[in-house]
């Protein structure tokens, strides 16, 4: 009876109440197996980012309209980690209100991508994407990220939870965007939280397109972590540089990135320590780059992604086996045009004195998975 009712009441609803409102989403989930030199292997099912969401517009006139999306995340296959602060949090992903003027951009306002996380097109793997639990702090630990996609390079891309951005429209190949997040790393025992802003440039000619994104967190050091004080330095950034070709079934991309404050497991600022210490108080500098290539043919598309990141800097100076390798390399078949298949094998070494390390050594971690994914 109750659903008769709700169909009734639904088919009531003006057709123009409705027409603007789009229901769409990915349901993504995989069978993995983990790996690491000294550490317990961890197999089982994996929510690899599944999503719901409802975004619309409304047409104001004179070439404005309303623009609005509500974003969530949703996990399948019994993870037991929470995501965006809640696992049953609504809008835990990109949501927001705004305002489209055409050919005088767009302002929007809530929880949104910095400039910084819209990038990383060279990471085209599924996989949880979380860093929680990834490094190891003594031989029995198990862990549950995988090293099959760039959780490591992309780590420091945040959704910013009081958000305002503006993305200008495109003129000759150019777009902008800027973004400023407000008190993103707030806690109840923090009287002034960092303030992140971001900045990013795109360029598209022909089938190659170009990306730079800038980010900057302004004090740090009243974070979430307890061992910064406000003597430590009071910023930190990120310069990200990205391209890409995409035509005639292959895909090559190349990024580079260089960050100052930020170590290897870091989400915001030295909010974590590693055998160099502090990363935001010794202005740990690190750099790392990544390369993937995939080829269509017919239904499958194998793929490959090489990153590195080089030994660290303070002071000036090389701090010996801080670096890491990984390597990534798989395969998608497409069983429809809205479901894909995909086979992938990662693998990373972490040199002993990097904060991916276990207990000083050498670190290996090893991820094979096999996954699939709707998209509707």
């Amino acid at each position: 009876m109750n659903k008769k009712l709700i169909a009734v009441a639904l088919a009531a609803l003006p057709v123009a109440a409705m027409a603007d409102v789009t229901l769409y989403g990915s349901l993504n989930a995989g069978l993995e197996h983990d790996t690491a030199t000294n550490a317990a292997s961890n197999s089982g099912v994996h929510d690899y980012t599944s999503i719901i969401g409802f975004k619309g517009t409304e047409d104001l006139g004179n070439g404005l309209k309303t623009v609005w999306q509500v974003e969530n995340r949703v996990v399948i296959g019994g993870d037991s980690k929470t995501y965006g602060g809640s696992s049953n949090q609504l809008a835990s992903r990109q949501s927001f209100v705004g305002l489209d003027g055409g050919n005088l951009g767009q302002v929007r306002i809530g929880l949104i991508n910095s400039s910084l996380k819209d990038l990383y097109n060279v990471d085209q793997w599924q996989y949880d994407g979380e860093m929680s639990n990834y490094k190891q702090t003594s031989s029995t630990s198990s862990y549950n990220s995988g090293v099959n996609g760039l959780a490591v390079m992309t780590n420091q891309a945040s959704r910013l939870k009081n958000a305002i951005r503006y993305d200008s429209a495109t003129f000759y190949g150019f777009s902008a965007n800027a973004v400023y997040g407000f008190g993103e790393n707030k806690t109840t025992s923090v009287t002034k939280a960092s303030d992140i802003a971001s900045v990013g440039l795109n360029y598209s000619i022909s089938d190659f397109n170009f990306h730079y994104a800038y980010q900057k967190e302004f004090n740090p050091s009243n974070g979430t972590n307890a061992n910064l004080t406000s003597s430590s330095p009071n910023s930190a950034h990120i310069n990200y540089f990205e391209a890409g070709y995409n035509a005639n079934n292959l895909y090559v991309g190349l990024a580079y990135q260089d960050m100052v404050g930020y170590d290897w497991t870091d989400e915001f600022a030295g909010d974590s320590n590693g055998s160099t210490g502090t990363a935001l108080t010794n202005q740990l500098k690190s750099r790392e780059a990544a390369l993937s290539v995939a080829y269509t043919i017919g239904a499958f598309t194998p793929k490959f992604t090489y990153a590195k990141g080089w030994d660290q800097e303070q002071g000036g100076s090389s701090i010996s086996n801080t670096g890491y390798q990984q390597y990534v390399v798989g395969v998608d078949y497409a069983l429809s045009k809205r479901t894909t298949a995909e086979f992938a094998y990662g693998r990373l070494k972490a040199d002993s004195a990097s904060s991916l390390a276990v207990n000083g050594a050498d670190t290996t971690y090893s991820t094979l998975a096999l996954s699939m994914m709707h998209n509707f």
